[in-house]
């Protein structure tokens, strides 16, 4: 009886390390899945692409990271777009950060595009945080 006992202790202390190690595990792979640049105002390339009018150009603008995600982008001159609710009549989608990494596993530059869409069509940002 003790042998059993001994046995079923033995396994529940092997499964339960087994079950951690796996927790960890999956941790670690969504916490890299999803990045790891913190939230604040970051210096980016961005690239500017409006359809409509044949614009295409490049510019060093400053945006707004939050929960991986570019929530505003600065156009230094006093004007700006942004997620959420504006009163200027434009749609903001996108900006969805995905991440390049190195060898090692490290973060070397994170991307996304944001489109505004309004009566005059749309814009895309391109925009690229190294």
């Amino acid at each position: 009886m003790k042998r059993i006992i001994i046995l079923i202790i033995a396994t529940l202390i092997v499964i339960n390390g087994y079950s951690k190690s796996i927790s960890a595990k999956c941790y670690f792979e969504n916490t890299y899945n999803y990045g790891d640049i913190g939230d604040g105002w970051y210096r980016a390339n961005v690239r500017y692409t409006n359809y409509s009018t044949g614009t295409n150009a490049t510019y060093s603008l400053k945006v707004y990271v939050e929960y991986g995600r570019v929530t505003k982008i600065d156009f230094g001159n006093g004007g700006s777009v942004h997620s959420g609710y504006n009163n200027e009549g434009y749609f903001y989608s996108g900006g969805n950060l995905n991440y390049d990494t190195d060898y090692n596993g490290n973060i070397v530059a994170a991307t996304a595009t944001v489109t505004i869409s309004d009566d005059n069509g749309m814009r895309y940002f391109k925009i690229i945080i190294e």
